[in-house]
């Protein structure tokens, strides 16, 4: 936890484990709200942190999930809330981080972008795929409802059969003789198995229900992903990240060094002059978050 500004911001980690759910799940939320206009706070790297405003909505939206709403109609309805109800604060500015060296920065956005690029994805399927197996399971989860209501009003009516047979017994005038009574015993027995049968059947009949449902779940969980074929997938995007990278930096530099000297060059006293470090910094750095996005969307156009 941070004090900025004399305002208390939270990691997500601090944020998870208070609303109990995994980092994986606290990443949906905000990527939900996002995609319904709320704005979290940011660090210079592109990771969230959070106000106590953010984690009451984020307690908000989960009362909803919990109450059985799906991810996309738990969102809209905490959105709504907020505009209505909550007054969203001022963000606080976070001072960026300063790099000693053109290398270092070049190392930093470089390992830094295929993280960002990949956490996006990841998110996005997420939300998409708990929403589709929600709306799927929906209809199965109303016909397990409806069944087990069946089952229980069927098991109270013969229980109430069998008091009724009961007191019906107490009800006839005593045997005249021991087979008489034996008659009604067998007749009472009789009676019982019957019953017993139905419950039986209907039990059997439920746990078929319950079986078939469960295979229409497991054909919609999607398959475990291809370890070896995942792996060589995301070799293959750092190494492309990588390339644009390094190409880009290259590239920087030539326009770097094809300025005039006065914009290069610092003159230190009287007669020293070197090159402007800070400013190449920057010049490279501003070069390499411009044109990164389009070089990206080449080479996976490709």
């Amino acid at each position: 936890m941070v004090n900025l500004d004399l305002e208390l911001v939270y990691s997500p980690k601090q944020v998870h484990e208070h609303l109990r759910v995994s980092d994986s799940s606290l990443r949906k939320y905000a990527m939900a709200l996002e995609a319904r206009g709320y704005k979290f706070r940011k660090e210079d790297n592109g990771n969230r942190i959070f106000t106590q405003h953010d984690i009451d909505i984020f307690e908000i939206l989960k009362q909803r999930l919990d109450a059985g709403q799906s991810m996309k109609t738990a969102a809209s309805s905490t959105m709504n809330h907020v505009r209505k109800n909550v007054p969203r604060t001022l963000p606080v500015p976070v001072a960026p981080a300063v790099s000693p060296a053109a290398p270092q920065a070049s190392q930093a956005v470089t390992e830094r972008s295929p993280d960002v690029f990949k956490q996006k994805f990841e998110e996005g399927f997420a939300i998409l795929l708990e929403d589709r197996i929600h709306t799927a399971m929906k209809p199965l989860i109303e016909g397990v409802t409806q069944l087990s209501g069946l089952v229980a009003d069927l098991t109270s009516q013969n229980k109430q059969l069998l008091s009724q047979n009961q007191e019906l017994r107490t009800m006839l005038p005593a045997p005249r003789d021991v087979e008489e009574e034996k008659r009604q015993q067998r007749e009472l027995v009789d009676e019982v198995k019957v019953l017993h049968e139905k419950q039986k059947k209907l039990e059997q009949q439920h746990y078929e229900e319950l079986k078939r449902q469960n295979e229409e779940i497991q054909k919609l969980i999607p398959p475990a992903p291809d370890l070896d074929k995942e792996r060589s997938e995301r070799t293959n995007e750092y190494l492309t990240i990588r390339r644009i990278n390094l190409a880009l930096e290259k590239e920087a530099f030539e326009h770097w060094n094809r300025k005039p000297e006065h914009e290069r060059i610092r003159k230190i006293g009287l007669f020293k002059k070197e090159e402007n470090i800070e400013v190449r910094n920057q010049f490279i750095k501003s070069y390499m978050d411009e044109y990164f996005e389009d070089r990206l969307r080449g080479e996976f156009a490709q």
